[in-house]
C-alpha cells in the first residue's frame, strides 16, 4: 500500500474511532447557575439545557451537565477538562480557547433603574454628567459601550444581588439580561415593583454553547450540535421549547 493511501486509511480509522467514542460516551458540559437559561432547581434544568438535550438526543448523543462556579466552569472548558461550556457570550479573549458555533438564541441586554430614583435617558451619552453607581456581576462580559462610560462600578456575585441593591437604593442602575431580570423579578423579587428597564437595549447578544479547543472530542461533538440544531429548526421543534415563567 502506498504511503499516501496508508495515511488516508489511518486518518479515516482515527475519525471513525473518535466518532464511536462520542456516540458511546456521555458528553460532559459545564455551566453555572444562570436562571432562567440554566439552573439545577429549574424544570428541565432551564431553557438552554432543555434545548441542548433535545439537540443532542436527535443525534443519539448522551449529555451530562455539571454546575460549577462560573470561573471554574470557564477554566475547565479552557483546559479541556470539559468538552463545552453553556451558557456563554462571545468575547475575543474567550475565542482564543473556545469555538463558537451557531448560537442557541439571542437575548437583549438592558439597563434597569428604580422608579423611586429614576434615571431616564434615550441615549447613553445623555446620561447625567455625575457618576452613577452601576451594579454588575463579577466575571461577566459586558457590552463595550458600558465599559467606556465613567460609572462607579459595584460588583457582586449574582444578578439577584445586583437587582436587590438597586431596589434598596445602593446602586443607581443595573445592567442585566432581559430574560434573567424578568425571571428574577417574577420569582425572587415580587415585592420590588419599582424596578423596570430604562433606555433602549444596550445590545442583543447571542447565547452560545462553546466548545473547548483543548478537548480531543470537541470538534466532532460540535458537528453533532450543528446537525441537531438545524434538524430541530427544520422540524419547528424549537418553537415548542420557548421559556415559560
Amino acid at each position: 500500500m502506498k504511503k499516501g493511501t496508508w495515511m488516508k486509511v489511518l486518518a479515516g480509522l482515527i475519525l471513525f474511532w473518535l466518532s464511536y467514542l462520542t456516540s458511546a460516551d456521555s458528553l460532559r458540559i459545564v455551566s453555572s447557575e444562570f436562571v432562567p437559561h440554566n439552573g439545577q432547581d429549574l424544570p428541565e434544568q432551564g431553557y438552554a439545557i432543555q434545548m441542548l438535550r433535545e439537540i443532542f438526543a436527535s443525534q443519539q448523543q448522551e449529555v451530562h451537565f455539571e454546575f460549577l462556579p462560573w470561573p471554574r466552569a470557564l477554566l475547565q472548558a479552557k483546559e479541556g477538562e470539559a468538552v463545552a461550556v453553556v451558557t456563554i457570550w462571545h468575547s475575543a479573549e474567550r475565542a482564543q480557547y473556545l469555538n463558537y458555533p451557531t448560537p442557541l438564541y439571542s437575548n437583549k441586554v438592558m439597563l434597569y433603574h428604580n422608579k423611586q430614583n429614576p434615571v431616564v435617558f434615550t441615549q447613553l451619552d445623555a446620561l447625567p454628567v455625575t457618576k452613577l453607581r452601576l451594579g454588575m456581576v463579577r466575571g461577566y462580559s459586558y457590552p463595550e459601550v458600558i465599559e467606556k462610560l465613567p460609572f462607579d462600578r459595584v460588583e457582586v456575585n449574582t444578578d439577584l444581588e445586583s437587582l436587590k441593591m438597586l431596589a434598596l437604593g445602593r446602586v443607581d442602575l443595573v445592567v442585566c439580561e432581559q430574560q434573567v431580570a424578568e425571571y428574577l423579578l417574577k420569582t425572587e423579587l415580587t415585592s420590588y415593583s419599582t424596578i423596570e428597564t430604562t433606555g433602549a437595549p444596550l445590545e442583543e447578544k447571542p447565547m452560545y454553547i462553546a466548545f473547548s479547543k483543548a478537548h480531543p472530542q470537541a470538534e466532532l461533538l460540535q458537528q453533532k450540535y450543528e446537525q441537531g440544531l438545524q434538524l430541530l429548526k427544520q422540524q419547528k421543534r424549537l418553537e415548542l421549547l420557548q421559556p415559560n415563567y
